[in-house]
């Protein structure tokens, strides 16, 4: 999907042909979380999730993905905070069971499997790794610039979970 971010030129809203994308949502089922979406998740969109440890930021991805599965998107959750043992007992514990799961954290690898996922999810941003730069600042700059271009020219939906710490930043 290419949005078309360059500069434009002012034009009145009626002469501008909105791309059928934009009514392509992938909704959940949960009518609450479809209606916070606009009607669902959009293809290639990427966002946030962002809260303070221990509030259920994995309970409420995974119970999320796995209503998408019910309507037949295909998911994936990728962690760098959990083993897939760990994760799996709580897939288990919570009833998600059609959600695919790994220990992945390379942003090279994530954005090839974008291909095969309408909606990725990374745990934890922080935990993203690279071999093509070092440095925090610059694997974060990276990562955001690869992984939300896969996702857009993929229309697949990738979602970060980021950890605040005990101070709340």
């Amino acid at each position: 999907m290419e949005l078309n971010l360059n500069t434009t030129n002012f034009v009145p809203v009626r002469d501008i042909e909105v791309p059928d994308i934009f009514n392509r949502r992938l909704k959940t089922g949960i009518n609450k979380i479809d209606e916070l979406l606009g009607g669902g998740f959009l293809p290639g969109s990427s966002f946030t999730l962002t809260a303070t440890a221990g509030c259920g930021k994995t309970t409420f991805a995974l119970q999320t993905l796995e209503a998408l599965t019910k309507n037949g998107y295909s998911v994936a959750y990728a962690s760098g905070e959990e083993s897939v043992y760990q994760l799996a007992h709580t897939c288990k514990r919570l009833g998600v069971e059609r959600v695919r799961i790994a220990n992945q954290t390379d942003v090279e690898e994530l954005c090839k499997i974008a291909n095969d996922f309408d909606v990725i999810i990374v745990d934890s941003f922080q935990s993203l790794t690279t071999n093509k730069i070092k440095g925090y600042r610059a694997i974060e700059k990276h990562a955001v610039q690869h992984l939300v271009k896969a996702g857009k020219d993929l229309e697949c939906t990738i979602g970060f979970i980021m950890h605040l710490t005990k101070g709340g930043e």
